[in-house]
């Protein structure tokens, strides 16, 4: 790993919360945002230094640190030798099986077989108490980070076979072990909810993550109230969702790029956020061709798109 380009890894601040852990005898910080005030000092005070040399002396900090390179690497063939030095390490290191799997899994149940036995050693490793103690804030406690990102992919992965009610059961879960949601379950299960149908969960979860500004929310709102039989509240949530990234709507209507497998993360109002809306509330959209029919003719009526032909099926396009 080059030093240099650390402060732009997504695990950097796990990686010094790991070693903050370790000397304070696991004494974690209460957030992470509490970490980040204290960062600068604490790596002027030689935290990543110690860290580093940490490494040499403990095989299962060094397993999770190839498993964080390999998260790193854009190589497969580079990612499957961390993992695989990473296992030689710490045969139950939770994130290097879990990229493994991925890696060199057969097929899809050969896949969801070996997750669930790297989200069952994540489990044993935690214990019992831990889960009686830290349930509701597991996030704070880095030791418990790998756990919560295998049961992720667990749960994409069930719901991308079609096993959709395991799926659910993994986020509803996960929301339980993080309230606070750091790593995006909410709008997953969200996308779950409404294509099942399940328009009361979806409501109440809504309640619970609501935010005005967010696209994703506010799209989803819109099909929430469709899907209740309140059109005038639909419109209503339509336009606020339009004036905060119209560009979800090609997506919508099919004929946006989808988005990039494991982004969940753009800026607001970009066409990347937007790709990712169409990912996650496009299935539940089009389960019903009234309900596209209807954002269609309000579209229409607000001059957001037009008909390429009236003579021809309404393929609609962006005016």
């Amino acid at each position: 790993m080059n030093d240099s380009h650390a402060p732009e890894s997504p695990f950097l601040i796990e990686r010094l919360m790991r070693e903050t852990a370790r000397q304070f005898e696991k004494e974690n910080y209460a957030s992470e945002d509490d970490f980040r005030d204290d960062m600068p000092e604490l790596i002027e005070q030689g935290l990543n230094d110690k860290r580093l040399e940490y490494l040499k002396e403990d095989p299962l900090e060094m397993a999770q640190e190839l498993a964080f390179r390999a998260f790193e690497s854009n190589d497969q063939q580079e990612a499957q030798k961390l993992v695989e030095q990473a296992l030689e390490l710490d045969p139950e290191c939770v994130d290097a099986m879990t990229i493994l799997a991925f890696l060199t899994s057969e097929d899809a149940a050969d896949l969801i077989d070996r997750i669930e036995h790297a989200a069952s050693c994540g489990e044993n490793r935690l214990g019992e108490d831990f889960f009686s103690e830290f349930l509701g804030d597991f996030w704070p406690m880095v030791e418990a980070r790998p756990y919560l990102r295998t049961i992720k992919q667990l749960a994409q992965v069930l719901w991308t076979v079609g096993r959709r009610f395991d799926a659910v059961e993994n986020y509803e879960n996960l929301l339980e072990l993080d309230p606070g949601d750091h790593l995006g379950n909410s709008v997953l299960l969200l996308g779950c909810y409404l294509s099942m149908g399940e328009v009361q969960r979806s409501w109440d979860l809504l309640e619970e993550y609501d935010d005005d500004q967010n696209a994703l929310i506010q799209w989803a709102w819109t099909l929430v109230f469709l899907m209740a039989e309140d059109e005038d509240a639909a419109e209503d949530a339509l336009k606020h969702a339009l004036e905060i990234n119209p560009l979800v709507v090609p997506h919508l209507l099919g004929m946006g790029e989808p988005a990039e497998l494991g982004l969940t993360v753009a800026s607001p109002g970009s066409e990347e956020e937007a790709s990712i809306c169409g990912q996650i509330l496009g299935k539940a959209w089009n389960c019903s061709e009234e309900n596209i029919f209807w954002l269609q003719q309000v579209l229409l009526e607000m001059g957001i798109i037009e008909l390429e032909d009236e003579e021809e099926d309404p393929d609609s396009t962006l005016h």
